[in-house]
């Protein structure tokens, strides 16, 4: 399991940076930077819902992170190996809009 934070509050899974999924999907199957990189699972919260929509109560200090980031140092076959990540996207209402900070160009 991943300690992950994310400041994407507009997200319907985000309860006080923590994400209430059990496990998120980052996309980026060609990234070189975070930039590069989205959070699959974002959902913009809906008109004025002040929780998560997506039937989790919980942030989680630690969730599974499936990956598609190939060229991250962290991605193990699918599977993100490190010990924590943030997700960025603060104001975002698309998951186009995020990005995971921690993403990590692996050495050739």
């Amino acid at each position: 399991m991943t300690r992950l934070t994310c400041n994407a509050s507009n997200c319907a899974s985000n309860k006080n940076n923590l994400c209430c999924r059990p496990a998120i999907k980052v996309q980026g199957q060609q990234a070189k930077m975070p930039c590069d990189t989205r959070c699959q699972s974002f959902s913009e919260k809906g008109c004025g819902e002040i929780s998560n929509a997506t039937h989790f109560d919980n942030g989680n200090a630690s969730l599974e992170v499936k990956c598609t980031a190939k060229n991250c140092v962290f991605n193990h076959n699918g599977d993100c190996k490190a010990e924590g990540i943030h997700i960025n996207g603060a104001g975002a209402r698309t998951y186009s809009e995020t990005e995971c900070s921690s993403f990590s160009l692996a050495s050739k």
